[in-house]
């Protein structure tokens, strides 16, 4: 199941001095999607289009990604292991094989380049080898997935966002962030925003200047904060704990028209339970 969690802002999140809450909106199945016998098999991460109107979901344990609707919550459109393990390496060579999907954790739009990124950690089995996926347009206007890099050994990005300030993207694990550039195959160096842990997903707002992420506190709790990109600090008063919501597992967040939309990768629910893997909506009230 997706829960959508919804935030309506009425100015930047930048005042010190507001006291913003959470506003449960309502929630979007993935187990199974609401037009589907098809269920997520473990929540990762999300990605959003907004000319498609569609929110990518990343499933790890599934080896595939979801195209959502996020009006409604029908599921538009699956892509499996098959896809990815026959995808060429860029620049040309062999293909991905059966190695490199094996820990689908994290996905990115980015709008310059009107490209998806999908990324593949080291979780958890020792075949497991990181890999980012590109997917560009075909021909129709539809994503398909087009080559993957092989990224460097220990490599696990369980959190990816695209800034379109700078235009570049941008990943994080534990408590460090870095850019990654997929042409050149580089990740930058990384660095911190303090008290900030446990990062498992993020985006970027509409301006680049705010960094929404999804992320566990120090006892565990899940927990949403934003961050000032400019001064790489949290802003006050906009950290959240979602456990209260019935989210036990943040794993990623993306702001659709105003509202925010978290994902909880919690794996302890039945199946059948419309909350597992669940992608939550909430509006923020200042």
């Amino acid at each position: 199941m997706l829960f959508v969690a919804v935030l309506w802002l009425a100015a930047p999140v930048n005042a010190a001095t507001s006291s913003p809450s959470l506003q449960l909106v309502r929630t979007i199945r993935t187990s199974p999607f609401v037009n589907s016998t098809i269920s997520m098999k473990d929540a990762e991460g999300s990605a959003y289009v907004p000319q498609d109107n569609s929110i990518w979901l990343a499933d790890d344990n599934g080896r595939a990604i979801y195209e959502v609707d996020p009006t409604n919550g029908n599921l538009k459109r699956m892509i499996g292991t098959a896809t990815f393990q026959a995808t060429p390496r860029f620049g040309g060579g062999q293909v991905a094989g059966s190695t490199r999907d094996q820990d689908i954790e994290s996905m990115a739009y980015d709008a310059g380049r009107d490209a998806l990124y999908a990324f593949s950690g080291i979780c958890c089995s020792g075949s497991s080898q990181p890999t980012a996926f590109r997917m560009l347009r075909d021909a129709k206007g539809v994503f398909q997935v087009e080559s993957y890099q092989p990224l460097p050994t220990g490599s696990d990005f369980t959190a990816s966002g695209w800034n379109p300030a700078d235009g570049k993207l941008y990943v994080g694990v534990h408590k460090d962030f870095r850019s990654y550039d997929y042409a050149t195959n580089s990740p930058g160096p990384t660095f911190q925003v303090p008290t900030l842990r446990a990062i498992l997903g993020m985006s970027f707002s509409s301006n680049g200047q705010q960094l929404y992420v999804a992320h566990h506190d120090s006892s565990g709790n899940a927990q949403f904060s934003v961050v000032d990109w400019g001064t790489k600090t949290l802003v006050p008063g906009w950290t959240f704990t979602l456990t209260s919501f019935g989210i036990r597992d943040s794993r990623a967040v993306e702001m659709i028209n105003g509202q925010f939309y978290i994902l909880d990768g919690y794996d302890g629910r039945a199946k059948g339970d419309p909350l597992r893997h669940a992608l939550y909506v909430f509006n923020v009230q200042a």
